[in-house]
């Protein structure tokens, strides 16, 4: 009995990992925030939120979770959350990104995976808001492509609360307006 059920787990086991979808918007670029935002809907979340900011420009944020396996970046790396930013005033897309459960093997292959399609960028020429430091999260590689800033960020070293590595793709002209977003005192977000 015992080995009929370790084989059943190994067979359910292989299934989902077989059945795990590509994520869209990699390799090729999102280019219509409606269409990505039903693609991350297609996928088998568990769960959707919505997250809106009122500071201008106002944003709606909605997430995806899956509770394991949402999707599959590049076919090599399993994705846990994903998130498409678009303007309120006619929905255009401005950000979307995924989050990955952070081991450093899966994170190297994240920089492989991005360095083999996009344009890396050095440091020095990062934009500002990228060089700031944030507590508990620290970006790791940068890369342009179609309009887009593509980021890979990891936790900070030590930091026992983080436990996910992103790519996010934010439009060139319009950056830092989703998960990355501060809002001023005072305002609504």
């Amino acid at each position: 009995m015992k080995r009929r059920l370790l084989l059943l787990s190994c067979c359910l086991a292989f299934s989902a990992a077989q059945a795990a979808s590509e994520c869209p918007g990699f390799p090729a670029l999102a280019t219509s925030g409606e269409a990505l935002l039903e693609q991350v809907r297609a996928l088998p979340p568990v769960g959707i939120d919505r997250e809106r900011q009122a500071c201008a420009p106002a944003t709606i944020i909605d997430f995806a979770y899956s509770g394991g396996t949402l999707c599959s970046f590049g076919g090599e790396v399993d994705v846990a959350t994903a998130a498409v930013t678009r303007l309120t005033d006619g929905g255009e897309l401005v950000e979307y990104l995924y989050l990955f459960p952070y081991a450093p093997a899966s994170h190297a292959r994240l920089l492989a995976l991005l360095a083999a399609r996009f344009n890396q960028v050095d440091k020095a020429a990062w934009p500002a808001f990228l060089q700031v430091v944030k507590p508990g999260k620290e970006t790791t590689a940068l890369f342009t492509h179609g309009g887009y800033y593509i980021s890979l960020g990891k936790p900070t070293e030590g930091d026992p609360a983080a436990w996910y590595s992103n790519v996010i793709f934010e439009k060139m002209d319009k950056p830092a307006l989703g998960v990355r977003k501060v809002c001023q005192e005072g305002s609504d977000g």
